[in-house]
């Protein structure tokens, strides 16, 4: 490869994908309700116009994250798992404080629940996320807000970069 130097190794590997395109409907017209802002939903038209592609869901060890069952070199990306985590530490505290889970992300709930992310991750959270959500049964997030980067001298602010700000610094 052009930065290492070394000559890549090519290598056969099987990889689970998550039928996006079944989705696609339910997902075309979900985006161009109100749950996202024009800019984001006329983004996504460009993704429908090129065509929604299955999605990879898996990567091959040696990957962190949480290990597909029933494999042992198979991990599930980490857009995949990552959402699962937010209802599953909402699922906690829900247990620890009597509130009830399906109030708020069953099926048929009438909370309103907001999601507030990066540009950068819209693809996840504005088409991946509800058609998982969808699959599973799961009502969908009222609405999706996407923003810009907080940048530094003109440039998107970033830990590899050293120029992000810990919390604890700022205050």
């Amino acid at each position: 490869s052009a930065l290492s130097g070394a000559t890549p190794i090519e290598k056969e590997t099987e990889h689970y994908f998550f039928n996006l395109t079944h989705f696609e409907d339910f997902l075309k017209q979900w985006t161009e309700g109100d749950h996202t802002q024009d800019e984001i939903s006329n983004k996504l038209k460009e993704w429908f116009k090129s065509g929604l592609q299955d999605w990879d869901i898996s990567r091959d060890a040696p990957y962190w994250g949480f290990e597909i069952p029933g494999t042992t070199d198979k991990f599930f990306y980490v857009w995949l798992d990552a959402p699962i985590g937010y209802l599953a530490s909402f699922k906690n505290y829900c247990d620890k404080t009597d509130v009830n889970f399906e109030d708020y992300w069953g099926k048929d709930s009438d909370a309103e629940i907001y999601h507030f992310i990066g540009k950068d991750i819209a693809y996840f959270h504005t088409l991946f996320f509800p058609a998982v959500l969808k699959g599973a049964g799961f009502r969908t997030p009222t609405a999706i807000y996407c923003h810009g980067f907080l940048t530094v001298n003109g440039q998107k602010m970033s830990k590899s970069r050293g120029t992000f700000i810990k919390a604890s610094t700022y205050l």
